[in-house]
């Protein structure tokens, strides 16, 4: 029945004591309120009395003075704690769910997605902050008021205190009553709030692909399709709520009724003072404060609890990877990389490598080719470990992959992905990503070796220059070379190029692959990439198919065999003359078109 959740109470860890502060001052206010009715209802029932005097009136306003007084402190210290109560509480969550995240190598992130951090970490974080400031301080007021209460009017009418002891305990089923279609109501909330939220997220990145294709018509119904649901699941929250508080205070005023008639019973029949049944009417509302408190945070604690349940499912996450210095080293070891008998298969898919072997030679270069989906860009992610085999061993110059931790193992092997990722901040900031301490040299000869040294000098700040949102004020092709120097800073000796080039226009991509030409005296390389023309000097080429290698050699041998390396490559060489035959025709039409002008 009661919100004892086991996630939010293994994060409340240093909140405790702002939450017995608040339940501390929430009884003061509770003790300076009893003391305030029993006041006025002692001066208002012996107004009319021979033997009130100017000093007893003044005592008593005196006394119900220093009662608001105390209440009004009370309360305003008590808004202040549930603020830093709140504060903290949304520091801690965020820095534990942040830390998690990033504790996640990208096998992990893939699993929870993006979208899910994102909710959990924002929406979710402020649902469960009220838990903290609201529902657990108001679950311990509740049973210490109602104690405190009962005992502050049994005295006075002990049929009336028992009446409302027994309708406060019958209250709490009563609200519990509705909560198990809340909580399913929630939990579809949020799963409506990240479906919209995932959509919006994809419509606002796509919004130029939409666009182009006049498509932003059709995205913009689904959305408010989604939305239209979003909004119909808070009605349906809504409307729980409104029947449960139909239903609670129905119970509560029906309560403080029959009390207010058995007290106007007994002072017909003389058993009870106008004063004292004036601070019975005063205390009987005041008998639910604390409930009603209660109920109002369970409610909102209830939407703590089911984001809760997706964090929880983030912070259990087994972040450990195998590591043992200690396992045996190939004899004789490898000089290079070795892959041996590797398979793996991502959660809910078909095997994306089957019992693949290949080695990658030191100081030579290894392309890895095959159709979209055949494996590539998994073992890259092997590679870099990202992500463990479910079978099979990888050595890295004879130690076995396990042996390394992924941040060791880092240091010897880097991988420049298909997009890079460039941050808000400084040329120089980006580079350091790679070497905190790297001089400004450093940084030159990196970017002098991808050909940008001179684009960077010619900037009014240097390296001191701004690359905006996400690298926003530069070219495609220039956040790739940054990303490419940052893994020159990295001083690896492997370097895997994941499509460096496929999302670059064709004057850059001549360049950097350039420089990954000239990289490959002093690194060992490892090439995955679309354009076959650019790897036919690799020192090994693995054709993989199906999440298996089907072919292995040089270009030239490979060229030989009737397999889908050849036809790969006439079949690009087919588009490739296409496309240089229409360039030609169309620079000729204009040639024509511009002869005719004149």
């Amino acid at each position: 029945m009661l919100l004892l959740n086991r996630t939010l109470l293994r994060l409340a860890k240093g909140l405790w004591g702002w939450i017995l502060g608040i339940v501390a001052l929430k009884l003061v206010t509770l003790a300076g309120a009893a003391a305030f009715a029993r006041t006025i209802s002692g001066f208002l029932g012996n107004v009319l009395s021979p033997a009130m005097t100017l000093e007893a009136a003044g005592a008593a306003i005196g006394a119900a003075l220093l009662a608001a007084a105390l209440m009004l402190v009370s309360d305003l210290l008590r808004g202040e704690m549930e603020y830093r109560c709140t504060a903290k509480a949304r520091a801690q969550l965020r820095t534990r769910i942040f830390s998690k995240v990033l504790e996640l190598d990208a096998g992990g992130i893939e699993r929870i997605g993006p979208v899910s951090a994102i909710t959990s970490s924002v929406d979710g974080v402020e649902s469960m902050q009220s838990y903290y400031s609201q529902y657990l301080p108001g679950l311990l007021y509740s049973v210490l008021a109602l104690i405190y209460l009962f005992f502050q009017l049994k005295d006075l009418s002990l049929p009336v205190a028992v009446l409302l002891f027994a309708v406060s305990i019958v209250l709490l089923p009563a609200n519990n009553a509705f909560r198990s279609k809340i909580e399913k109501l929630k939990t579809e909330y949020w799963n409506t709030m990240e479906d919209l939220t995932g959509y919006y997220l994809e419509s606002v990145q796509g919004l130029t692909t939409f666009k182009l294709f006049r498509r932003d018509g059709e995205r913009t119904k689904v959305l408010a399709g989604k939305a239209q649901a979003f909004n119909h699941k808070i009605m349906d929250v809504m409307r729980v709520n409104f029947s449960s508080f139909l239903v609670t205070d129905g119970l509560l005023y029906g309560a403080i009724l029959v009390s207010m008639g058995i007290a106007a019973a007994a002072m017909l029949r003389g058993e009870m003072e106008i004063s004292a049944g004036m601070t019975v009417l005063l205390l009987s509302y005041s008998f639910f404060d604390s409930v009603r408190q209660l109920m109002s945070a369970t409610h909102t604690a209830l939407a703590g609890v089911s984001a809760a349940d997706k964090v929880e499912k983030l912070l259990d996450m087994d972040t450990t990877r195998p590591h043992d210095p200690d396992l045996p080293r190939e004899e004789p070891a490898y000089p290079g990389i070795r892959v041996e008998g590797v398979s793996h298969a991502y959660a809910g898919r078909s095997a994306a490598l089957r019992n693949v072997s290949l080695t990658v030679e030191k100081g030579k270069v290894t392309a890895l080719v095959g159709l979209s989906g055949c494996g590539k860009s998994t073992v890259a992610g092997l590679l870099m470990r990202f992500f463990d085999p479910a079978s099979g061993k990888i050595y890295l110059e004879g130690r076995d992959y396990l042996s390394f931790t992924p941040e060791e193992l880092r240091r010897h092997i880097l991988m420049v992905p298909q997009s890079v990722s460039l941050f808000s901040g400084t040329i120089a900031e980006n580079l350091r990503i790679a070497k905190p301490d790297a001089t400004e040299e450093e940084m030159l000869e990196a970017l002098e070796q991808v050909r940008l040294k001179d684009f960077v000098l010619r900037q009014e700040k240097g390296l001191d220059a701004d690359v905006g949102d996400a690298g926003a004020k530069l070219s495609g092709g220039q956040r790739q070379k940054i990303g490419i120097a940052r893994a020159l800073l990295g001083k690896a000796e492997y370097i895997i190029f994941d499509e460096a080039t496929s999302s670059v226009d064709r004057q850059s991509e001549q360049e950097i692959w350039a420089c990954i030409d000239a990289l490959k005296e002093t690194r060992t390389l490892i090439l995955i990439s679309h354009r076959l023309s650019t790897i036919r000097s690799a020192d090994c080429i693995y054709v993989l198919e199906g999440g298996r290698i089907t072919q292995q050699g040089r270009h030239e041998a490979l060229m030989q065999e009737d397999g889908l390396y050849r036809r790969l490559v006439q079949e690009q060489a087919a588009l490739e003359d296409h496309g240089a035959a229409e360039r030609a025709r169309r620079g000729g039409d204009e040639c024509l078109e511009g002869g005719a002008r004149a």
